[in-house]
Order: C-alpha cells, then sequence, then structure tokens
C-alpha cells in the first residue's frame, strides 16, 4: 500500500484591511509547514497588502515598485519619481572600468530658498583607473530638464528664476583616495578635482572647478582627527546669468555643521538663499567610537 503523505495545516490570522491607513513595512514573514504556497503568498498577498512590488537578485538587476496613500479619498498623495539605471563593467586586463546609463525623475523641495523643484535627467557616465588603480577617473555627460518653482513667500529674488530650464554638461573627475572607509574614516587621504562645462545647449552656461581634500589619522585611545577643505568657484558664459539651481551653498552635515542646510550665501528678504559663485569651506574633527 502506497504511503500517504502527511500534511499539517496551521491556523492563519487575517491582516487585510487592519492596517490599511497606518504606514507599515514587512520585515520578516515565517512559513511553518507550508512549502508550495511559498512564493505564491510572498509575491500576491504580501504585495496586495502593503506595496506593489517586483524585483529580482541575480544576473541581472531589475526593481519595479509602485504606492499610494489614501488615494482618491480626502488625503491623496502620489509617488510620481522613477530611476532607471544600466551598468556595464569592463574586466579586461583588470582595469575594472565600467559605463553606466541612468534615467530618473526627482522631486526635491529648497527649504533654504523657498521653492520646490523637479528634475528629469539623461546621465551616461563613464569609471575607470590609472596609474595602477591607485587614481580613479568619473566622466559624465549630464542632460538634465529641471522646472523651479518658487512659493508665494519666496522674494523676488528667487522668484525671478521661476520656470523650465534645460542643463547639458559634462562633468569630470579625478579621485586619489587611500582612506578606510568613505565615511568617518580612521586614516589616510582624499584628493579630489572636479570640473563641469555647461553651455552645449539649453539654458544654462557656466564652468565649475571644485578641489576636495580629507586627511584623517589616528591618535590615541580610539580617538582619531579629520580635517577636510572644499575650494568650489563658478563663472557664468556667455553673458548669462547663473541659475539658482547651479550656484554654489554652504551649511549643513555635508560640509559645515551647526547650520542649517545650504543657508550661508547671499540672502534676501532674511529667509532666501541666493548661493554665490566662490565657497571655501574648512573644517577639523575629533571622533571616538563609544561602542566597537
Amino acid at each position: 500500500m502506497p504511503r500517504v503523505e502527511e500534511r499539517i495545516y496551521h491556523p492563519a490570522d487575517v491582516l487585510f484591511g487592519k492596517c490599511e491607513n497606518v504606514p507599515a513595512s514587512v520585515e520578516a514573514v515565517q512559513f511553518h509547514g507550508v512549502v508550495n504556497t511559498k512564493h505564491e503568498a510572498l509575491v500576491r498577498e504580501i504585495a496586495h497588502l502593503y506595496t506593489a512590488g517586483v524585483t529580482s537578485r541575480g544576473d541581472a538587476d531589475y526593481s519595479l515598485f509602485a504606492g499610494k496613500e489614501s488615494f482618491a479619498g480626502r488625503g491623496e498623495n502620489g509617488d510620481q519619481t522613477f530611476n532607471f539605471s544600466l551598468l556595464k563593467p569592463f574586466l579586461g586586463w583588470q582595469k575594472y572600468s565600467n559605463i553606466g546609463l541612468s534615467m530618473y525623475r526627482s522631486l526635491a523641495t529648497l527649504p533654504w530658498n523657498l521653492s520646490d523643484t523637479e528634475e528629469n535627467g539623461l546621465v551616461m557616465q563613464y569609471n575607470g583607473q590609472l596609474w595602477d588603480k591607485k587614481l580613479f577617473h568619473n566622466l559624465k555627460l549630464n542632460t538634465i530638464w529641471r522646472k523651479f518653482t518658487p512659493s508665494k513667500d519666496a522674494a523676488f529674488a528667487v522668484r525671478e528664476h521661476a520656470g523650465h530650464t534645460m542643463k547639458c554638461s559634462m562633468e569630470n573627475s579625478l579621485t586619489y583616495d587611500t582612506r578606510d572607509r568613505p565615511i568617518l574614516a580612521t586614516q589616510g587621504t582624499l584628493l579630489k578635482f572636479t570640473q563641469e562645462y555647461a553651455g552645449f545647449f539649453g539654458d544654462a552656461a557656466f564652468l565649475k572647478h571644485q578641489i576636495d581634500a580629507q586627511a584623517s589619522v589616528p591618535l590615541f585611545l580610539g580617538i582619531f582627527a579629520s580635517a577636510s577643505y572644499r575650494f568650489s568657484i563658478v563663472n557664468a558664459l556667455s553673458d548669462r546669468s547663473v541659475h539658482l539651481l547651479d550656484r554654489l551653498y554652504v551649511g549643513g552635515p555635508h560640509d559645515l555643521r551647526g547650520f542649517h542646510l545650504n543657508t550661508i550665501s547671499s540672502q534676501a528678504s532674511g529667509s532666501c538663499s541666493l548661493g554665490n559663485a566662490t565657497s571655501s569651506v574648512a573644517v577639523f574633527h575629533l571622533y571616538r567610537y563609544i561602542l566597537t
């Protein structure tokens, strides 16, 4: 007599309708005794309850996500951004160079000048290594269509930049990096030179240079020192003024801590930052890890 396979069934709780108005994310899903329907439960049920999504991990990675909050109700909220990128590595001769293509659409709020911005961009880039893989080279071709929308409370010097602009630029950078880690490095140095030329076509026409330098050294009792310096300058070309989105700003956790983001610049009406054509920032920090 053939042996009958034993199956164990476990009670399941109904989740549908219990968290429609509460932001939530699935961290872990456990299946006890269920083998044949594990894939269907993950792909169909969880996606239906929380968000729509398609993802893959393997030789070719791709992702597609969608979301909604109170759509067609009184608290509508929609997400209109996207990001699509391709990367092709070149492994011959152990150079580890690659080329990439990115298309994106992003929405951002700029509180330092009471405005909103929308960007639709196409970026092509090349990454390579020189000088026995000690010097990193990056070359980018940017084509970005931008929409700048100041609020009604913004100063006139900000509102006069409102509307659509097109930037087509070429950006080139050389980086020498011996740090042990890119964030909170305990030892090593960084030296980076960046140039950007805009003016092939479109509204933006400028030439920008930037130098970044950083050095970190361990001291004693787990304390290490870090010093950074950045110098930037942007010059307008073809008798055009530099748009607010292309000007230089200082302030915030990325360059000068203790100040609000991008608030150290020329001001208008005491509440709007207009940016500058030149900036120079030097900082020195002492760090120590509390828990290791």
